[in-house]
């Protein structure tokens, strides 16, 4: 690449980051400050949800030198914060914040360091009533960080790991510009993250892990850049997208080198999963505070309705079982969605196999919780329906799980143009199925063997598809690049012995161990890119989420 390539795509990294600033609401900059402020060696203690509930100040951390900080963030893109905006909108704020200790579990019991943020600047009014403020003493001193030194970290952490080829920087503008109200280009995402972090293509490894260090949050800053403009928009489905590619990318990155996840690297993926868990509650809040999920015009919203009712049994079934572990909801919250994900879910479809993680995540869920038949024979129906509908000879087959609602959609309303890439749509799904095999491993699992005995002549019609990574963090791609397709067919007759044994096998070398431990997001990675729903992924979740179903007493 020629040094004026190189140069060309930095000057469009630092436009971005400009624009970026520059537009940005408190909301949507308080994640990417957050990962710069663990990128600097703060520990954050706690990020606001900007909600109802809320700590007075946005941001806790223990600086590296031990000294707790407070920070008070307030969106004022591309204007200066005038004096009266600094007296009618922050001060009172400001006086809580430096004349009282702050109370919050692992903060230091001593007087703290204070900080007003903002994405614009300061007029010289506030730089003065702030001296004066200074002056009197009080618990704490404020110090201002103006959108000049957002700036500067910024570029510090991206500038020189962000993409330097043009299609990747293109790569990276359209995601910024795309249509906030749409879902994030994840093969995009996934090409980028995995240039930063070397597990994309022939990529070079890393020759130290300070390079893997300093490489994870130059990609926590892309993504939270990248991806404002759905947070303004409270698109959560899209950041949670986001964060879920960026959090499962460091971890293949982690695995393909050979390093451990501890320190600052840890601490950004602590940060990912608190912005994904804060997404997740506030999606539950909102479908709770309304009295129905169609958006816009209802006439048109029917499209994707039920699609988008089916991804949020997914995800919220995901939500449960992440609180069991680590507390996420108000016992208000988990009352309501336990009730909502155990009533009858008829608007629900299985519009292709790319649809089953959610189905599979909720029967995972209301298994463990519901302690009647009920689970069991949702099961045996789903079974049933997808062997029915990928039989040999169906015309209606449901399509692989490496096709998306919306190709399906384009297609069947006719809107697939000349630049839609649907060469899928001359394949016949008939007999072949990547999710059959996973789904009736979990019916061997409720011992319903006359059931299973009573299906076993479809299932052992359809091959079963699943691909095999050579690596194991190769799973952890959008893509693999190196791997074996398996296809397997059974036999007419199958022991039953051979068939629990089958269903209970997990090969945990083929999926990386920090992802496995982290069943939350082997879930939501399944949300993302279906076709990793694999039957010795699954074994393994289970035996995470669900651990004993299925084992002889």
């Amino acid at each position: 690449m020629t040094s004026s390539s190189v140069s060309g795509s930095k000057a469009l990294v630092e436009k971005l980051i400009e624009n970026w600033l520059d537009s940005a609401s408190e909301r949507s900059y308080q994640q990417v400050f957050c990962q710069i402020l663990a990128a600097t060696g703060h520990r954050v203690l706690h990020s606001t949800r900007h909600t109802g509930i809320e700590f007075g100040k946005d941001v806790f951390t223990v600086g590296p030198d031990g000294v707790g900080c407070a920070y008070q963030l307030k969106g004022n893109p591309g204007k200066k914060l005038t004096l009266k905006q600094y007296r009618e909108e922050v001060q009172e704020q400001i006086i809580q914040l430096v004349t009282q200790p702050v109370i919050f579990p692992g903060f230091p019991n001593e007087p703290h360091r204070s900080y007003l943020v903002t994405n614009g600047e300061f007029e010289e009014e506030v730089h003065r009533s702030v001296d004066d403020l200074n002056r009197a003493g009080y618990y704490s001193k404020l110090e201002l960080i103006p959108r000049g030194v957002l700036y500067s970290q910024c570029l510090d952490l991206g500038l020189s790991l962000w993409p330097s080829e043009i299609q990747d920087s293109r790569k990276l503008l359209e995601i910024y510009l795309s249509n906030p109200n749409s879902q994030v280009d994840i093969p995009n995402l996934s090409s980028i993250l995995g240039g930063i972090l070397k597990i994309e293509g022939m990529r070079p490894r890393f020759q130290f892990k300070s390079e893997f260090v300093r490489a994870v949050p130059s990609a926590a800053l892309l993504t939270g850049i990248s991806t404002s403009g759905h947070v303004e928009q409270r698109n959560h489905w899209a950041v949670i997208s986001a964060w879920c590619m960026f959090y499962v990318s460091v971890i293949g990155s982690a695995d393909k080198h050979g390093y451990r996840i501890d320190g600052s690297v840890l601490h950004s993926l602590n940060l990912a999963y608190q912005s994904i868990m804060d997404e997740l509650v506030q999606l539950w809040q909102e479908v709770a505070s309304r009295s129905h999920m169609v958006e816009g015009i209802p006439i048109t919203d029917q499209v994707v309705y039920r699609w988008r009712y089916t991804l949020l049994l997914g995800l919220f079934s995901v939500l449960m079982l992440e609180d069991e572990r680590s507390s996420v909801l108000s016992e208000e919250a988990r009352t309501q969605l336990e009730s909502w994900l155990t009533k009858k879910h008829e608007h629900a479809v299985l519009w292709g196999e790319g649809a089953v993680p959610s189905f599979y995540l909720w029967l995972t869920w209301l298994r463990k919780y519901d302690p009647t038949i009920r689970p069991d024979y949702q099961i045996a129906q789903l079974v049933r329906a997808v062997l029915h509908l990928n039989r040999n000879g169906n015309d209606h087959a449901l399509v692989g799980p490496y096709v998306s609602y919306e190709e399906v959609t384009k297609l069947r309303m006719g809107l697939a143009g000349v630049e839609d890439d649907i060469a899928w749509d001359r394949e016949s799904f008939d007999g072949v199925s990547h999710v059959t095999e996973s789904l009736y491993h979990l019916l061997v699992r409720t011992n319903l063997k006359q059931a299973c005995k009573g299906f076993w002549p479809e299932y052992s019609k359809i091959m079963h598809c699943s691909c095999i990574p050579d690596e194991a963090w190769e799973y952890c791609t959008v893509s693999i690049k190196s791997g074996v397709e398996e296809a397997r067919i059974y036999p007419e007759t199958y022991l039953w012995s051979d068939l629990r044994a089958d269903a209970l096998k997990s090969a945990y070398d083929r999926v990386p161990d920090e992802l496995l431990c982290r069943p939350w997001l082997v879930a939501l990675w399944w949300l993302l890119v279906p076709y990793r729903m694999t039957p010795w992924a699954c074994a393994a979740y289970i035996e995470q989420v669900h651990p004993g179903w299925g084992h002889p007493l």
